[in-house]
């Protein structure tokens, strides 16, 4: 995928989350997410923080507010999730073409950010979950590689991966099967997926 043809996949998906957010009863804002220990408005204030960034801007939060990326996030998260949703949703309108991502990583891991922190928000019901499945095989490839040192994650341990829609499959075991973006989200460390897909982890 071309590099305008894919942030401008990227700009749409942050346009269509910021929508459904929207769209949201304000009660739900405060409710927990998938992602432990993070609200729903927190998540929304991370994806804000990561569509603004640039190179320069995290260094220097990273300084401020402590090298372990983890613990830094969650506090830029939570503290970014303080405000009005409605101008959390705004604000990631406006940056939705935004480009930055961590040096060290693939680009493709942007656009799984959006698939995995969409489904932490807004379940199975995530706008992400209609991308064409060919688009989530980069996302595939780089979680595959990332999924143990950058979400802890021993799901898929032991089993080979299968897309249901896509030509993609990586691993060796059991076989594992289920749409592409479910096979993101386990890779992410969502348990939550596991019930849909089937395999020796699933259903």
């Amino acid at each position: 995928m071309g590099g305008y043809e894919y942030w401008d996949l990227v700009a749409s998906q942050r346009r269509a989350l910021a929508d459904r957010l929207d769209a949201m009863h304000p009660d739900a804002w405060d409710e927990p997410s998938w992602c432990a220990g993070w609200r729903v408005r927190d998540v929304l204030g991370h994806l804000v923080y990561l569509a603004e960034a640039s190179t320069l801007s995290v260094a220097g939060d990273m300084l401020h507010n402590g090298i372990r990326p983890d613990p830094a996030l969650l506090k830029l998260a939570t503290r970014l999730g303080e405000l009005p949703v409605p101008r959390l949703t705004a604000r990631l309108r406006a940056a939705a073409s935004g480009r930055f991502h961590i040096p060290v990583m693939p680009r493709a891991v942007v656009l799984g950010e959006l698939v995995v922190h969409g489904a932490d928000m807004l379940a199975f019901d995530a706008p992400t979950a209609s991308l064409d499945p060919d688009s989530l095989i980069p996302v595939l490839d780089a979680y595959r590689r990332f999924a143990r040192s950058a979400f802890h994650t021993t799901l898929a341990r032991g089993c080979r991966l299968v897309a249901t829609d896509a030509v993609w499959a990586s691993g060796k075991g059991p076989e594992l099967r289920g749409p592409a973006s479910d096979l993101v989200l386990i890779l992410a460390n969502r348990p939550q997926a596991l019930e849909r897909v089937s395999g020796p982890s699933g259903r």
